[in-house]
């Protein structure tokens, strides 16, 4: 089993990508699934054929899924999404008022990914490939079972608990709707999905994530936070994928050349795929499928491409000490700062951005060294 997630900022081709590697994959004999969780869905759009909220078989050995918010919200939340609608209306607040109130904040996000455990559990497909929301999205989910860990293992099991002895009495003096047991046993439930997802989209013989960037200075920008975020909530990227680059002859090479050369050293040692600018529609499971052999040549685009951590930041001595992997260490002069949410490193003219955490922001630079392969920063 794999699952191949695919995010970056919106418009930069995630699911082009995502749908050639698909029609590649399944011409190689993968049974492969492409789901796109995408609140802009274009993936009927890409295959010129219509995709429902269920899997649809396209062609031999190829599925594909549109993700609707709204089904997907009453499979996964529907008896949460009851609840919170009858106590809604029990404060008066209107029923069309209450039904549209009773959609959380994040409930949309979290209801498309569960689509994935479920087939996980399902077993059907051999490849999952994820056709991801822009990347502020997308970190929203993956950080949420980390921000929720607490409420549900301390507050939730207790909270029941107490509404077991209050329930009945309650009953007695007031006709506010109170959560029965299945409210409960449908919550536990839905979070140990999203723990069992979470936990599969960390391990890193079964889950990759692959960054789609264009070679311009906002898409970059996102691209390093997403990059930097991704690591330290632990999910492992195999790859990133430089897309819409155009050839020499093009009056837009020189500019487009120093963005990519800036993405190779933000991003290595993590392997790059360079996909040149087409001008023709890929469009329909034949223009995908050949798209997807010249995106990966020789390669099999299920292969995990990388597995180290291109970084790591842990706390000794009251320091945080950041270790960053440099590709070929020199014996150059080393320089070390910060600008803004950027460090910038520098070693002769080899010139590194990498995207700080919140955690680093307001830490002083104390002595920056490099060890083997590693350079080491620490911060107080």
């Amino acid at each position: 089993m794999r699952i191949i997630l695919f995010t970056g900022k919106g418009g930069v081709g995630k699911t082009t990508l995502s749908a050639s590697t698909g029609a590649y994959l399944s011409e190689l004999g993968k049974k492969v699934l492409v789901v796109s969780v995408d609140p802009a869905h274009s993936l009927s759009d890409v295959l010129e054929i219509d995709v429902g909220p269920e899997p649809k078989e396209i062609f031999k050995n190829f599925y594909a899924q549109e993700i609707d918010v709204y089904y997907s919200i009453e499979k996964f939340w529907g008896v949460l999404k009851e609840y919170l609608k009858s106590l809604l209306k029990w404060q008066g607040i209107e029923e069309v008022l209450a039904e549209e109130m009773s959609v959380l904040p994040g409930m949309e996000e979290v209801s498309s990914f569960l689509w994935i455990n479920k087939h996980v559990e399902e077993g059907k497909y051999e490849v999952i490939i994820v056709d991801s929301a822009p990347t502020g999205e997308t970190l929203r989910f993956l950080s949420l079972p980390d921000a929720a860990s607490w409420w549900v293992t301390k507050i939730l099991p207790l909270q029941r608990k107490l509404m077991r002895f209050i329930r009945p009495a309650a009953k007695i003096v007031t006709d506010m709707p109170l959560p029965e047991e299945k409210t409960y046993d449908a919550l536990e439930e839905l979070f140990r999905q999203v723990y069992n997802l979470y936990y599969l989209l960390q391990n890193q013989e079964i889950s990759s994530v692959r960054l789609v960037v264009n070679p311009e200075k906002m898409v970059i920008k996102e691209t390093e936070k997403a990059f930097t975020y991704l690591h330290l909530f632990g999910f492992p990227v195999d790859a990133i994928f430089i897309n819409r680059v155009v050839e020499k002859e093009s009056p837009f090479y020189e500019i487009q050349k120093k963005y990519i050369e800036r993405i190779v050293k933000s991003f290595e040692p993590t392997p790059i795929f360079m996909i040149p600018q087409v001008y023709e529609e890929v469009l329909g499971y034949e223009k995908l499928k050949e798209f997807g052999k010249k995106i990966y040549q020789d390669k099999n685009p299920a292969e995990v491409f990388f597995k180290d951590k291109p970084f790591e930041i842990f706390e000794k001595n009251g320091n945080y000490i950041l270790k960053l992997i440099l590709k070929e260490p020199s014996e150059e002069k080393l320089e070390v700062y910060q600008k803004e949410e950027d460090l910038i490193i520098k070693i002769g003219n080899f010139k590194k951005h990498f995207f700080l955490p919140r955690v680093l922001l307001n830490k002083e630079i104390k002595s920056a060294c490099i060890k083997n392969n590693y350079l080491e920063i620490k911060f107080s």
